[in-house]
């Protein structure tokens, strides 16, 4: 209830606030309004470029009373960074007020005269209020897929500059309708100030691009009709276009499959509900508060029996072939609310719209060149401009601390900086890595990553992060000359960001991975003053070394993580080298990489080994000629490519389709085999197998160093033997994983034997969620601290937010 005011000049004080942070488009101005009416205060508040400011005049115990109500129950989006108050002369004012954005005026160098600090908020998934009105047949905006408020809708996507208002937004070309423009304008509506406001009448609207004549001139009805036909439909989402197919229409997922090239690579399915989800797949309530996050992301999910022959699962398996899971998210747009209500949809296949590699289509000239190669028969366009371009997010959920594992931030999290206590007052730009590409923007305590880009060996996406470079340093206000300053880049030679200019200072692949763990948990003095070291174990496919080997299963030191310091690490020990035959052709025929690893481990005679292997000995002869001769075949120690290998060797899989494929199946089969024998994490190896591999380390001593390697030829020659007793490749998939696992806690055990060192894991083997978790519980029974990858991408998308640590 408000209360009286009864003041007196002698009791009344005033204060300014200043509130930084993700305060911007997310309702904050509103609340502020409706908790300083509430203790009977005056002032105002307005939007700057740097946050929210606020001037609160009353008695001292309404405004203590108000600040607390504040901090403690902002607006649900909202994120406080800094709330500073100070006394400030009364100016008598009668009533509160919102104002008009403060924008600053441009000086003489053409920039504003305050800095663009306030943080920008990504897109928001629908809200249940906007929900209602959709699905209210006396609202205006009955089935009107464009509805949002100050709690959600499009945010990030169409952002032209700081501060968030309208006239800086793609809805700058929508003039509202007086209804709208009354709603806008009342500081007790739910859409106050809600810069993409809009209704049928003045809003932006569907409609239809297609090849064909169609029956109905609704563009909802010519879209379900569409789908429910087996049409290929390209959907314009917040983000960009996704390309939408029933999920239970074999021919089409077939051609789709064709015409992007992914004849076995996993789609992502978009359900109508959660029961729809828990009825594919185990949902976790951790699951369950991502999929319902206003974030929305795609959550890798497990599938319920997926070794069963149930027609929905063989369905299902056809949509997720290679894998266990399945990769669900939920409707986070009124569109698709309304597309699943209308048509009576349960599922559809929802994959980005785009050729085999480019970056996702935004415009309607981007789906006709889609429709030239026929990847969609059908597209559900509209006239809002998508500004930045954002793949959906992808995040899976660890069982053993149901903490989130991040494999794609874009749509939903992006541009949201993370704070890093310990860096100095610099900017500087990090490029990132060639695959999975982000890069990020380092600007005061503050890392900004960008959206996933993609792989840069494609041209059209280096265009892409070129482009977002510089859309981003503007929006973000970066101070920098990104042509001059230097930019950090991976230390590996053909990768697409990499330079040999003066300007470029180049960082270790694995480093970086490290220093991400580091960065995202502050693992800095005084925040953790205790830390006296930290060592990584980073585990991927691909990354140059300090010895011009290929790393990827590699123990690091980082002595003291004083930021002066952290720029500095040692290998302490790595997977024994083997050759790579035939150098980027055997990551791709991974047959090689098999070969190398039998005769690496001394197991050169051909009869022994599994026939699917041995059948063609031209090819044999050819391979281990090709090793013998150093040619074309660099040393690698990655763990990547010893899960390629071992796959190989179990599996008739010469030729994979995409990076990963091999690990990806092997751990499906290691998985099956647990669900086949009950068996868990928590499970030792001996009570459900004959015998477990042994490990070998073996000290290595140079002149000044010492250091320790992981000795693969037991593993070999075990595989052999149980190969050649009939013992099951899946239970062989099962122990391999927990080889994996010993041999890294016996390095530990030798490493840092007093377990002085805070341990840290990244890198791209460590999205194989068994692995992970086996680790992780295993890091738990020893009572051994660790810390891993969130927020941050484990794999090299999170490449770019470890470079940006280092000056």
């Amino acid at each position: 209830m408000q209360k009286e005011q009864t003041i007196t000049d002698q009791t009344l004080i005033r204060k300014s606030i200043k509130i930084t942070g993700l305060v911007q488009g997310v309702g904050f101005r509103p609340t502020v309004y409706k908790y300083a009416t509430e203790f009977a205060l005056t002032g105002m508040v307005n939007n700057t470029a740097s946050g929210v400011f606020i001037e609160v005049e009353g008695e001292n115990k309404y405004i203590d009373s108000f600040v607390t109500k504040l901090k403690k129950y902002p607006p649900k989006e909202a994120h406080i960074e800094e709330f500073t108050i100070e006394d400030i002369p009364i100016k008598n004012d009668l009533t509160f007020k919102i104002i008009e954005s403060s924008k600053g005026k441009n000086n003489s160098n053409g920039k504003q005269g305050q800095n663009k600090t306030a943080e920008i908020s990504p897109d928001l998934k629908v809200c249940d209020d906007c929900l209602r009105e959709i699905f209210d047949i006396h609202n205006r905006r009955y089935l009107y897929p464009f509805t949002n408020c100050t709690n959600c809708g499009p945010r990030f996507s169409i952002i032209i500059d700081r501060p968030y208002d309208r006239e800086l937004t793609s809805m700058s070309h929508f003039k509202m309708c007086p209804e709208c423009l009354k709603e806008y304008n009342d500081p007790l509506d739910r859409r106050f100030h809600a810069q993409p406001n809009a209704c049928p009448n003045c809003g932006p609207r569907l409609s239809i691009l297609s090849t064909q004549s169609t029956q109905s001139s609704h563009p909802l009805e010519i879209t379900i009709d569409a789908l429910k036909k087996g049409m290929i439909v390209a959907i314009k989402s917040i983000g960009g276009f996704n390309l939408a197919v029933d999920p239970f229409n074999s021919s089409s997922v077939s051609k789709l499959r064709s015409l992007k090239k992914r004849q076995h690579r996993s789609f992502a399915l978009m359900v109508k509900d959660l029961q729809v989800a828990q009825k594919y797949c185990h949902v976790s309530k951790a699951e369950i508060e991502q999929l319902t996050s206003s974030a929305a992301p795609i959550v890798l999910l497990k599938k319920k029996n997926p070794s069963s022959l149930s027609e929905i699962n063989n369905e299902l398996n056809n949509i997720s072939p290679d894998n266990n899971y399945l990769g669900i998210m939920l409707p986070y747009t009124p569109l698709h609310h309304i597309l699943f209500s209308l048509g009576n949809f349960e599922s559809l296949i929802m994959t980005s719209a785009n050729k085999y590699n480019e970056p996702i289509a935004i415009d309607d000239s981007s789906i006709s060149l889609l429709f030239e190669c026929g990847l969609a028969d059908l597209a559900l366009t509209n006239n809002r401009e998508i500004i930045h371009r954002s793949d959906d997010s992808i995040v899976q959920i660890s069982n053993i601390d149901d903490k989130l594992m991040t494999i794609r931030r874009s749509r939903g999290y992006v541009p949201s900086p993370f704070k890093v206590k310990s860096l100095e007052n610099k900017c500087s730009l990090s490029l990132g890595s060639q695959l999975k590409n982000t890069f990020s923007y380092r600007s005061e305590n503050k890392i900004y990553i960008s959206q996933h880009i993609g792989d840069l060996e494609d041209a059209r996406n280096l265009w892409y992060q070129q482009k977002e470079i510089e859309e981003l340093k503007k929006l973000l206000d970066i101070d920098i000359d990104i042509n001059c300053c230097k930019n950090n880049t991976d230390f590996h030679p053909g990768f697409s960001n990499f330079n040999e200019h003066e300007n470029e200072n180049h960082i270790y692949h694995h480093h970086a991975h490290l220093l991400s763990v580091i960065g995202e948990h502050n693992l800095f003095p005084p925040n953790q003053s205790q830390i006296q070291s930290v060592i990584g174990i980073i585990a991927d496919g691909t990354g140059l070394g300090d010895d011009n080997k290929i790393w990827g299963f590699e123990f690091l030191k980082i002595k003291n993580t004083n930021t002066n310091e952290i720029s500095l690490f040692e290998r302490l020990a790595h997977l024994r080298y083997f050759p790579l035959i035939g150098g980027e052709s055997a990551i791709h025929e991974i047959d090689r990489i098999a070969i190398s690893l039998l005769t690496s481990a001394g197991i050169v005679d051909s009869s022994s080994w599994p026939k699917h292997l041995s059948l063609n000995s031209e090819r044999i002869q050819l391979i281990k000629k090709l090793m013998l001769s150093n040619l074309n075949s660099p040393l690698t120690s990655s763990l990547g490519r010893l899960f390629d290998g071992i796959y190989a060797l179990l599996y008739p899989l010469r030729k994979i389709e995409y990076e990963a494929q091999a690990a990806i199946l092997l751990q499906r089969e290691a998985e099956l085999f647990m669900l086949d024998k009950n068996v868990n994490v928590d499970v030792d190896v001996d009570d459900v197998c004959e015998h477990h591999y042994p490990t070998k380390i073996v000290e290595v001593v140079n002149i000044d160093t010492k250091k320790y390697l992981i000795d693969f030829e037991p593993l070999m020659v075990n595989i052999i033997n149980d190969l050649k007793g009939g013992v099951s490749t899946r239970e062989i998939a099962y122990k391999f994983h927990l080889w994996v696992v010993n041999s890294i806690f016996d390095v530990l055990a030798i490493i840092d034997p007093e377990n002085t060192s805070i341990k840290a894991f990244s890198g791209g083997c460590f999205q194989n969620l068994l692995l992970t978790n086996i680790l992780q519980r295993s890091f738990e029974k020893k009572k051994i601290k660790y810390y891993r990858n969130q927020r941050v991408p484990i794999n090299d998308a999170g490449i770019s937010f470890g470079q940006a640590l280092i000056l």
